[in-house]
């Protein structure tokens, strides 16, 4: 058998998804990943509300992929995903802007139709890098147990924007009951047990009383005096939350508005 040609499956694969993640002519940008000279240059910018806002995000749907075996092609990327319809307006008029003012770095979009999905994807090396220098994880989020990191959450103002980023992403906003539907209840959700509790905890630094957690899982904020609040202090940058709250406030109800 002439084996010159002779691809394993394993190898077809590595290239179909080398190709899929880096496009058809990652062959001609390759040396970026192994040279220096040639790597993808980003802006680091300073700790801000902003960049906190950002964490709060991966750290709800993002995911940080680093692999590289050797003197291999090595695979670096971020990926943010999100609802392919629910989270659109979010993905390319919010997030995908905040990664070129944060990073200068042009986010590529995929989207999964049949999935129902879309991602934000930033490939490169020195973007994965610094977000572990700042407290972010490659790899499995359950398996790695992430959390809010320690700069975040020794400054109340980037703790506001990071809350935000984890509430637009594994958080909800629904109705207590049909029987009191003016209200409103915000929801937080992980299967991370460390980034379950870091945000309960980071609500009560800011002053809010959660539930207790349910199920290993959840709470919430219900109190309607602390939801308010929540409108004023924190607020959405999704907008499929600020919808679904103007859709379960009436005009008539006190106090409570997306106004600040």
């Amino acid at each position: 058998m002439n084996t010159k040609f002779d691809i394993s499956e394993q190898k077809k694969f590595q290239l179909k998804y080398i190709e899929e993640s880096k496009g058809k002519n990652w062959g001609q940008r390759k040396g970026g990943l192994l040279s220096k000279g040639s790597l993808k240059t980003i802006y680091f910018p300073d700790k801000c509300k902003e960049l906190a806002e950002f964490v709060g995000i991966i750290l709800g749907d993002g995911n940080i992929y680093s692999y590289n075996k050797g003197n291999k092609i090595g695979v670096y990327s971020v990926r943010i995903a999100g609802d392919y319809n629910k989270d659109k307006e979010y993905h390319l008029n919010f997030i995908q802007p905040l990664c070129l003012k944060l990073f200068k770095i042009n986010a590529r979009i995929r989207k999964h139709t049949i999935n129902n999905e879309r991602f934000i994807c930033l490939d490169s090396k020195e973007l994965v890098n610094y977000l572990e220098t700042i407290g972010l994880k490659s790899g499995d989020k359950i398996k790695n147990n992430v959390g809010i990191p320690d700069w975040i959450f020794d400054n109340v103002e980037f703790l506001r924007t990071c809350v935000r980023g984890l509430i637009d992403t594994d958080g909800s906003v629904f109705r207590m009951s049909q029987r009191d539907s003016n209200l409103i209840r915000i929801g937080f959700t992980s299967h991370t047990p460390r980034l379950l509790n870091d945000t309960r905890a980071a609500f009560v630094k800011l002053g809010f009383s959660p539930s207790k957690i349910i199920d290993n899982r959840n709470f919430f904020i219900s109190r309607q005096g602390e939801i308010v609040r929540y409108i004023r202090e924190i607020g959405f940058s999704n907008k499929k939350h600020k919808d679904r709250f103007k859709k379960f406030i009436a005009p008539s109800s006190s106090g409570l508005s997306l106004q600040p």
